[in-house]
């Protein structure tokens, strides 16, 4: 798995009343995730169906890649300013392409 690309999934639900608090945090860091080396697609979204819940949809080119992105202190700094308004655990799926890309 360490030298085929990696998408990741990730959902996190924060509460009631929170979101453009989670919105800010997590767009302050979009730019340098980009940035990373092996960082082949890195996107914020709302639902729109229920605004608390956020997810992100991430390619990085290896797991080694993925793994040093979660060392990145700008990262460490998310967690921290967000997890007093977490409702729910993050949920992570990493997973890679099975079809061919359209």
């Amino acid at each position: 798995m360490n030298d085929e690309k990696i998408v990741l999934f990730a959902r996190l639900k924060v509460k009631k009343g929170t979101e453009d608090e989670l919105k800010q945090a997590a767009l302050a860091i979009v730019a340098d995730s980009r940035s990373e080396e092996g960082c082949l697609n890195y996107d914020f979204h709302q639902s729109l169906e229920d605004s608390t819940i956020f997810t992100w949809h991430e390619t990085w080119a290896n797991k080694s890649a993925l793994d040093a992105h979660f060392k990145m202190p700008y990262f460490a700094e998310l967690g921290a300013r967000v997890k007093d308004i977490t409702d729910e655990p993050l949920q992570l799926i990493l997973t890679k392409m099975v079809s061919e890309k359209a």
